[in-house]
């Protein structure tokens, strides 16, 4: 048995176009003509130019239950999305983007919510992710504007923010084992091999909760961050910030899951930083760099955890290829610090052989569906008023 054979991979149907119900089906169709519905009535008759119909356009979805959708109207475009009230916080986005306005911060206005259906109406930035524009010669002014922009939004103080506290510290740490040890790559946990962990997860929790509070976006990197016309950045999928450990973001942003830039060249903009932040500069560098390690440390555990739920529960392969950078991330910090040495030679020993081909096989399974679906499908969505029918890719 091969590394590749401890655990079932999904087929292209289960991959790509996962078996539903009739009822589900049914839903999801219902979904779809209840948005493009409540779309129209927003903008119609105030923008009495549109046609009774709106065309539905989906553009990337997210790593959550959102679904967006470009609209076209004679005001320009807009994204119509599709948040489900049971799964996703309408009022959370609705109200913290609020917040981050009123402070100076680009994000995308509101034109319209319906908190009980789960619909927004918001600006659309466009397609252009920082990430689009990175390279050796352009990283170092964008990440200076985006780390003094973090410090802008760092400044905000939603009262209604909750505290990224021990509780949900510790159900992120979770995920790491329970989804990519032992789903992804096969191990069950012995006793010794939890009472490991567990220590793990102190030591991360403990330096975690040590630092100074303050807002946190917990997504603030290359791929939720636009470059916008105006040449500002804009700021998208905050709707879970927290109030919670002041290196957080910087660690999303400089230790990007993504895109990976040299030690030395990260550690240059982590010092840059925190000379400048108002809750850091008065702390040693030593400390300021054990807890951005460390909180970076728990960070990419929880993404792999995260990463690999979504392939397998999720059936989103797309964020496999972030795998291998993130552990890398994962055993360079436990060889820096002799505290994590033993997990180090753990993961080493245990995991990284079985990762490699894991990865590898993933992979060709899920590039091997995509080329198959060369034309992709589309159904007809109609309006409840009956008018003219809408194109809504599936």
């Amino acid at each position: 048995m091969t590394p590749s054979d401890q655990i079932r991979q999904p087929s292209r149907q289960e991959l790509f176009q996962p078996e539903l119900s009739h009822s589900e089906a049914a839903r999801q169709q219902q979904r779809r003509e209840q948005l493009a519905q409540w779309v129209q009535q927003q903008l119609v008759p105030a923008e009495e130019h549109l046609t009774n119909a709106v065309q539905l356009l989906p553009v990337g979805g997210d790593a959550g239950f959102r679904s967006y959708y470009r609209i076209q109207s004679p005001q320009g475009s807009l994204l119509a999305v599709d948040a489900p009230p049971e799964k996703e916080d309408s009022a959370a986005f609705v109200s913290i983007a609020g917040v981050l306005s009123d402070a100076g911060i680009r994000v995308p206005q509101i034109r319209a919510v319906d908190y009980d259906l789960g619909f927004m109406l918001i600006e659309d930035f466009g397609d252009t992710l920082l990430l689009d524009l990175l390279d050796h010669q352009s990283v170092d002014a964008i990440y200076a504007d985006a780390l003094t922009l973090l410090k802008t939004l760092q400044a905000t103080s939603p009262d209604t923010l909750p505290e990224y506290d021990e509780a949900l510290l510790q159900t992120e740490l979770s995920l790491f084992r329970d989804w990519f040890i032992q789903q992804l790559i096969g191990i069950e946990l012995t006793e010794e091999d939890e009472k490991l962990f567990c220590g793990l997860d102190q030591m991360l929790i403990a330096s975690a909760r040590e630092q100074p509070s303050a807002f946190i976006h917990r997504d603030y990197h290359s791929r939720n961050l636009m470059s916008l016309p105006d040449n500002q950045i804009g700021v998208i999928d905050f709707q879970g910030a927290l109030h919670g450990p002041v290196l957080y973001d910087a660690v999303s942003l400089l230790k990007d899951c993504y895109v990976s830039w040299p030690e030395d060249q990260v550690e240059g903009w982590l010092q840059d930083f925190v000379r400048q932040h108002a809750l850091l500069r008065d702390t040693d560098w030593a400390t300021c760099q054990r807890w951005f390690d460390w909180l970076g440390l728990q960070r990419h555990l929880k993404c792999l955890g995260i990463f690999t739920r979504l392939w397998l529960r999720d059936k989103k392969p797309q964020y496999l290829s972030a795998i291998p950078a993130t552990f890398r991330y994962v055993l360079e910090v436990c060889q820096r610090y002799p505290a994590f040495e033993q997990h180090g030679q753990w993961l080493q020993q245990r995991v990284a052989p079985i990762l490699t081909q894991k990865i590898a096989d993933i992979t060709a399974v899920a590039a091997t569906a995509v080329a198959e679906v060369s034309v992709p499908e589309t159904s007809t969505v109609e309006t409840s008023a009956g008018k003219k029918d809408q194109s809504v890719s599936s």
